[in-house]
């Protein structure tokens, strides 16, 4: 189609006490200027040293969960994107070790904390210019980009959340999609829009997880913006307020059991990652279901054992 896409990440991520597995601190201010002080000594190398590395860090802020924060990296071509991922993650492991922390990316370490979540932001370049822009407004061709995310949006739910933990986030109130709205500047929407001057207006999906593929996140995502385009499909209404309470956007799976059946009849699916690849893809999943299933809980354990 003549375009270059570009993609922009966003980690969040725990750093723990490696003997603990608990948060050294147990702040929670987000973006507070004092956490983040009180955090340099392993934030700085983090992002030092990275962007040394050829991986261009734009920001690092802390999160609202004790001891948890977001890195960010600069946007550029997709493929780049999802290679500098899988080495970013695999570099802030070693470089938090080194600091004394071991750092995790599993979604939902604990259950009364928010998750850790991977937030893509997406443009469309050509001639040198962004292809989603007009006068700092997302123009048609990026609301036909948006419309495809958000009729795919279900179906590849998987792609960005391939494990039962994973999906321990999708609840409501944690800055976690649980549908498929849109709005500009919203956080508690699937999709933010984010437009200001025309580099940087863009598209930004927030419901995978930080654990997950980012090759099979970012293409099941462009292939949806793409036949979006191609479709010249346009989105609902926005969401100007509060999107968990909204009724009539369609519901993202809230299990991994009801991700692989859409997964199974997914056309764009089987089209973007193959015949092989997806059945491998489900296979994994449909293991972790069962393996998970499988266990007596220590929830279980305490709640049950002496009363019944």
């Amino acid at each position: 189609m003549g375009y270059e896409v570009k993609t922009g990440t966003e980690l969040e991520f725990f750093l723990l006490d490696p003997d603990t597995l608990q948060p050294k601190e147990q702040s929670v201010q987000v973006y507070s200027m004092a956490r983040a002080a009180e955090m340099e000594h392993v934030l700085g190398p983090i992002r030092q040293q990275i962007n040394e590395l050829g991986i261009p860090i734009e920001q690092s802020n802390p999160e609202y969960g004790a001891g948890q924060v977001e890195v960010n990296i600069r946007y550029d071509e997709a493929l780049k994107s999802a290679d500098q991922v899988v080495l970013f993650r695999s570099l802030v492991k070693e470089l938090a070790h080194k600091h004394g922390y071991l750092a995790t990316f599993m979604a939902k370490p604990f259950i009364d904390a928010l998750g850790s979540g991977f937030h893509t932001h997406y443009s469309l370049w050509k001639d040198g210019k962004n292809a989603f822009a007009e006068a700092g407004k997302l123009n048609k061709i990026g609301l036909s980009f948006l419309a495809g995310l958000q009729k795919y949006m279900p179906e590849i739910a998987i792609a960005g959340s391939s494990n039962p933990n994973a999906f321990r986030r999708r609840q409501p109130y944690t800055f976690c999609p649980i549908n498929n709205s849109w709005g500009y500047d919203n956080r508690t929407v699937g999709l933010r829009v984010i437009q200001g001057h025309d580099s940087a207006v863009r598209v930004e999906k927030r419901d995978a997880s930080a654990d997950c593929n980012p090759y099979y996140l970012l293409a099941t995502d462009i292939a949806a913006g793409l036949d979006g385009i191609e479709q010249g499909l346009t989105p609902t209404e926005p969401c100007h307020g509060n999107a968990y309470a909204l009724e009539t956007a369609d519901p993202l799976p809230l299990n991994l059991t009801d991700a692989v059946a859409l997964a199974k009849r997914s056309e764009l699916m089987q089209r973007v990652l193959g015949e092989s690849r997806l059945a491998i893809l489900i296979q994994q999943a449909e293991r972790e279901i069962e393996f998970v299933a499988n266990q007596v809980t220590q929830v279980e354990i305490d709640r049950y054992m002496r009363n019944f």
